[in-house]
């Protein structure tokens, strides 16, 4: 299997990148004269805030993805999971959410992460970004007022996500994973510093998209604190949403539902989707910006980072570990042998 797969990634590989090329372009240009009519009434100065909040929510983003990979063992420095993150976004432009993970599997080999470690922890990502994105979504639950039956749809995962969430819980579901594709189980059991690590920076994104949300909305109406608490639970349902309905690129339809739903008593029906499509320009743009300069940054890497054998990486290889020395940065953990687990590294938000 793994000859096969090694055989058909030249192949396979511009193919999805031609692809999300496209389907980033189209979403660019299928929403560009609604753009144009809505950043007419908005001030440059609230969606310039805006932009930087969106940046900022997604480094937040990256941080929690950090955490998770190298709470499987595989510690890297913020350039290099940069590199990987940014540009396997771009993926979910594409119908099914599968495509970003395929994107970041391949870019990790480089840096001499296996794919399946990639694959887990991409998926443990997404799991607590869902999780968290309904906790806050809950919390401003009552203020939204939001007629819209997708958030009926979505409550019920909660309780589930949250259980999901527990270290221990998310340490069987990701070895039960590795098992199935047979793959050697985690080195280590999740802690839980290093969840609380990944949850907390998605806190943070959140927050921060909240905040972009906000400001758009500022701009055209005086939305008042109320309107930053459906802001704040509105935008995480709706990018909850997103991820939950993967048959739309990027959760598209759903979340601009969900956007307009929530600001819906503070302005017009109108006006609150001008902000759901500015929105989602502001969230493409970035997309594209940062996984540029993560592309550009990663040249070299993609060149050079390859085994010099056959460009493979096994589960059995050593880790790339990172000189971590910031506040901010990651320590890594030991490798423990499967049966006799120690505990994992610690983390701090």
């Amino acid at each position: 299997m793994r000859g096969v797969l090694a055989r058909l990634m030249p192949v396979v590989r511009p193919v999805i990148g031609v692809l999300i090329v496209a389907a980033v372009g189209y979403a660019v240009a299928s929403q560009w004269a609604e753009v144009t009519e809505a950043i007419g009434e908005m001030h440059w100065l609230s969606i310039a805030l805006a932009f930087l909040m969106v940046l900022l929510g997604s480094a937040a983003a990256l941080m929690s993805w950090r955490i998770l990979l190298a709470e499987e063992g595989h510690p890297l420095g913020f350039v290099d999971a940069a590199r990987i993150f940014f540009v396997g976004q771009l993926g979910k432009y594409l119908p099914g959410s599968v495509w970003s993970i395929v994107v970041q599997m391949e870019l990790a080999t480089r840096l001499k992460v296996p794919r399946a470690r990639t694959f887990t922890a991409t998926l443990c990502w997404t799991g607590l970004s869902l999780a968290s994105a309904l906790t806050v979504g809950v919390i401003g639950l009552p203020f939204l007022g939001a007629d819209t039956a997708i958030i009926w749809v979505l409550l019920p995962l909660l309780p589930v996500a949250l259980v999901c969430s527990h270290p221990a819980v998310l340490t069987k579901i990701v070895d039960r994973l590795l098992g199935l594709i047979r793959k050697p189980p985690l080195p280590h059991v999740f802690t839980w510093r290093g969840v609380r690590g990944a949850f907390g920076w998605l806190l943070v994104t959140w927050l921060c998209y909240g905040t972009h949300l906000w400001l758009l909305a500022n701009s055209l109406g005086t939305p008042g604190l109320l309107g930053f608490v459906r802001c704040l639970s509105g935008f995480a349902l709706a990018l909850g949403a997103g991820i939950v309905f993967i048959v739309a690129p990027s959760g598209a339809g759903a979340r601009e539902a969900l956007i307009v739903g929530a600001l819906a008593g503070v302005m017009s029906r109108g006006e609150a989707l001008g902000v759901a499509v500015v929105s989602r320009m502001l969230f493409t743009v970035a997309d594209i910006a940062l996984a540029g300069v993560a592309a550009l940054s990663a040249l070299r890497v993609l060149r050079h980072g390859a085994s010099p054998t056959t460009g493979e990486v096994t589960d059995d290889a050593p880790a790339t570990h990172a000189t971590i020395t910031g506040p901010g940065d990651i320590p890594g953990g030991p490798t423990a042998p499967s049966e006799h687990r120690a505990p994992g590294p610690t983390h701090g938000v």
